[in-house]
C-alpha cells in the first residue's frame, strides 16, 4: 500500500511539472491581440511585446503555482515593480499587472481560456483600467497550470503620462517663459517684484543637463560657476519625475514649478527670494518616463 501511494504521488508530481509551462507563442500573441483590440476601441496606442515583461509575468505565475498563493504581492513582499526590475526593466517606467486564476478548468488550457481571462479582466473595473491605461508601451503575458488550477498574468510598462492638464509639446528651453507666470503670480501675492526671463540662464540650465540622461543623477549636475554671465547671486533648484511621460509638455513645467512653490517645500524660499531678478529653466526627457527640470535664478550685477 505504501509503495502504491508513493508511486501515485510521484506520478502526480511529474504530471504537474509537465503542465507547468503551458503558455505558447500562439497564446501570448492572442493575449496581445486582444489587449490591443480593446485599446484600439478607445483610441489608445497599441502595445508591443516586452521580453522583460514576459519574464516578469512568467516568474510570478510560476511562483503563485509553486507556493499556492494568489496575490500581486508575493509572500516575501515583492510586487509587480520588483519583478519587472528583476527581469531587467527600466526603473523610471510605470508598471501595471493583472492576475487571474481558474480552478477546475480544463487542463492543459487552450486559446479559449486566454480569451476567457481577457473577457474577465475587461469586465472588472480595476483590471480594465490597467489594460486601457494611457502611457503604456509594452506588454507581457504568461499562463501556467498545475493539476487543477490555471494562473494567468498580464504585465504592462511604459513611460506613463505627463503631469498636469496642459499637453502641448514644448522644447526643453521653452520652459522659462512657461514658468514665469506661476512664479510671478506667487511673488506678486508675496509683495515681491516680478522676475524676467534670461536667455543666458536658460542656456546655462540646458548646459547643466546632458542630452542623454542615461545614468545621470541630479548630484552629477555641474557647478553653477560654469554658468556664463556676471551675477551677484546665482542659485538653482532641480527635480526629477518618473513615469511622467515620454515627451516634455507644458504641464510638466507648470507641475514642477507648482511643486517647488508648495508651502513647506524647501525650494519655495528660493523662488521667492526678494533679491532675485531673472530666471532660466530647462526640462529634458529620456523618452522612457524620466524627466529632469533645472531652474536657475540670478541677481544681476
Amino acid at each position: 500500500m505504501m509503495f502504491r501511494f508513493l508511486i501515485a504521488l510521484l506520478f502526480a508530481g511529474n504530471a504537474a511539472l509537465a503542465q507547468h509551462r503551458t503558455d505558447t507563442q500562439q497564446m501570448r500573441q492572442l493575449a496581445l491581440e486582444q489587449v490591443n483590440a480593446s485599446r484600439a476601441q478607445q483610441g489608445l496606442d497599441a502595445l508591443s511585446v516586452g521580453t522583460e515583461l514576459n519574464q516578469a509575468a512568467r516568474n510570478h505565475a510560476e511562483d503563485m503555482l509553486k507556493r499556492g498563493y494568489y496575490a500581486h504581492v508575493s509572500p516575501d513582499g515583492s510586487g509587480p515593480r520588483d519583478r519587472y526590475l528583476a527581469a531587467g526593466g527600466n526603473e523610471w517606467e510605470v508598471v501595471a499587472e493583472n492576475i487571474a486564476r481558474c480552478t477546475g478548468c480544463p487542463i492543459p488550457p487552450t486559446l479559449d481560456r486566454v480569451e476567457a481571462f481577457h473577457t474577465g479582466w475587461m469586465n472588472s473595473p480595476e483590471h480594465r483600467k490597467n489594460i486601457l491605461q494611457p502611457g503604456l508601451a509594452r506588454f507581457g503575458f504568461a499562463l501556467v497550470a498545475g493539476q487543477d488550477t490555471i494562473y494567468a498574468v498580464q504585465t504592462f510598462a511604459g513611460p506613463g503620462s505627463s503631469r498636469g492638464e496642459q499637453s502641448t509639446p514644448v522644447e526643453s528651453t521653452d520652459a522659462t517663459a512657461i514658468a514665469l507666470e506661476p512664479i510671478n503670480d506667487a511673488r506678486t501675492q508675496a509683495g515681491l517684484p516680478n522676475l524676467s526671463a534670461s536667455s543666458t540662464l536658460t542656456e546655462g540650465a540646458a548646459d547643466l543637463l546632458p542630452q542623454d540622461l542615461s545614468g545621470f543623477e541630479l548630484g552629477d549636475m555641474g557647478s553653477l560657476s560654469d554658468v556664463a554671465g556676471n551675477w551677484r547671486r546665482l542659485s538653482a533648484v532641480a527635480a526629477a519625475c518618473g513615469g511622467c511621460g515620454g515627451q516634455v509638455v507644458k504641464g510638466d513645467v507648470t507641475e514642477f514649478v507648482s511643486d517647488w512653490l508648495t508651502e513647506g517645500n524647501v525650494n519655495r524660499s528660493t523662488l521667492l527670494d526678494p533679491n532675485i531678478t531673472q530666471i532660466g529653466m530647462t526640462v529634458r526627457s529620456d523618452g522612457q518616463g524620466r524627466k529632469i527640470a533645472i531652474l536657475l535664478l540670478g541677481q544681476g550685477l
